[in-house]
């Protein structure tokens, strides 16, 4: 579960944490939908904003958003982190309690490990659309780097602990250059797994 030290008030220690490690079934349910998943993509992206400021960056309305950034409250996954003048009246402002967001691979429970299988069914939704939507915006960017790719190989033990590693310097790398002034935002899925016989 998440430390006892961010709790609600103590946006500081929030902010400075790098990295959220979650171990609770009911935590990681929260992430289980493809709309909260983008909603945390844009909160990397854009940091402390409004409800209506991520409404803007994912193209939603933001009566729509509001349920979901309270259940990222709720799981702990998200905190307020202050308030700005809005349209007459003040707007509270949400950011990420990490920069990353893990999850526990050590923990086994059986409503832990289906909250993982929803989880990755939702990131492979996402993912889906995202591939869709470049696709569809390709004839525009003639420079795009969409790609998709599939491939299954018979590695042994050492080989494949390589190509994990290598997967996790690729995630280093994303984390390390993800800059809130750059150009366009990349995203990148991968599962690396040991294929059923």
């Amino acid at each position: 579960t998440l430390s006892s030290n961010v709790q609600a008030g103590n946006h500081d220690m929030a902010r400075k944490r790098r990295e959220l490690v979650i171990k609770d079934a009911r935590q990681l349910r929260a992430l289980r939908t493809p709309v909260r998943q983008e909603i945390v993509r844009s909160f990397m992206k854009l940091g402390a904003c409004t409800v209506g400021e991520l409404a803007d960056d994912l193209g939603r309305e933001a009566a729509t958003l509001y349920y979901h950034v309270h259940a990222l409250e709720q799981a702990r996954v998200v905190v307020e982190a202050g308030q700005r003048e809005g349209d007459g009246r003040p707007e509270s402002t949400y950011e990420l309690v990490a920069e990353r967001i893990l999850i526990d691979r050590s923990e086994t429970s059986p409503s832990f490990l289906a909250a993982v299988t929803e989880l990755n069914r939702a990131t492979l939704r996402t993912a889906e659309r995202e591939l869709e939507a470049s696709v569809k915006a390709r004839g525009r960017d003639a420079d795009d780097a969409t790609m998709l790719l599939r491939l299954g190989a018979r590695l042994k033990p050492r080989d494949a602990a390589r190509a994990a590693k290598m997967m996790r310097e690729v995630v280093e790398f994303m984390s390390e250059h993800n800059d809130p002034d750059a150009g366009d935002v990349f995203s990148l899925t991968a599962a690396f797994v040991r294929a059923p016989r």
